[in-house]
């Protein structure tokens, strides 16, 4: 795994008031294995800069095979994935999760389905997405992701929901980014010109008003980070683990 790929450190800030031990988290993860790893990572070690000691996360984890995934989104089995994922959602409530946690933004496709089979919280991760773009005070962004992110109307409509406007390239930039993630990021591997390729896809959106970019990927962050944009950049994932921190360590 590319070691510019580690999310940066959570932040447990927003907590206003400490648990002395932190609540159980479940994670449908495995979407893929590169990006879950690196929110659990990031999740215990933020409980345990926030508690100290040996402390660390309480999580429960569904990883699923990604070759599964792939094939069914492929295929548009998108109501059996909401199915499979609720069904597993429902077992981690009843092993003790408190909270569950979709580990993929293009997985939030199903995310109304697991809601409706549970009665825990799921911690969202295009709310937590929304919440960091509106507390800069912007509403337009460019939203870099698959191409079932980019094209599909889930996404954009939570965001429009919530008062943002996201603007996705054009074809063919959109096929060859959804390309790159699935033939490459998602295999763990990052081409030669990978984050120039992506840079040169985002270009034109900042014509088209993008006030900022969304990594609606978790795997963006292996070829462009803050420091190769000049506007606000918007890691979803680590955002989301910002949400999980402050939902399993607030007493």
């Amino acid at each position: 795994m590319p070691r510019d790929y580690l999310l940066a450190p959570a932040s447990a800030a927003n907590v206003k008031s400490m648990r002395t031990a932190p609540r159980r988290l479940g994670l449908l993860g495995g979407i893929t294995w590169h990006s879950s790893v690196e929110i659990e990572r990031a999740i215990n070690e933020g409980v345990n800069a926030a508690l100290g000691g040996s402390s660390s996360g309480d999580l429960l984890v569904r990883s699923y095979n990604f070759q599964h995934i792939a094939d069914s989104q492929s295929a548009g089995n998108w109501e059996g994935l909401g199915r499979e994922f609720a069904a597993d959602a429902v077992t981690l409530q009843n092993a003790g999760a408190q909270a569950i946690m979709i580990c993929a933004n293009t997985m939030h496709k199903v995310a109304p389905a697991v809601q409706a089979a549970i009665d825990i919280p799921l911690i969202h991760m295009l709310d937590a997405t929304a919440d960091a773009i509106l507390e800069l005070g912007l509403d337009t962004v460019a939203l870099l992701g698959t191409g079932y992110t980019m094209r599909d109307p889930f996404y954009s409509d939570h965001m429009a929901s919530r008062g943002i406007t996201t603007i996705v390239p054009a074809e063919p930039d959109l096929a060859e980014l959804h390309e790159l993630i699935y033939g490459s990021l998602a295999k763990g591997v990052v081409p030669s010109g990978a984050r120039e390729r992506v840079l040169n896809i985002f270009e034109p959106l900042l014509e088209k008003g993008a006030q900022g970019m969304i990594s609606g990927c978790t795997e963006i962050p292996m070829v462009v980070r803050q420091p190769d944009i000049e506007v606000p950049y918007f890691d979803s994932a680590g955002l989301f683990v910002d949400a999980a921190l402050k939902f399993c360590l607030e007493d």
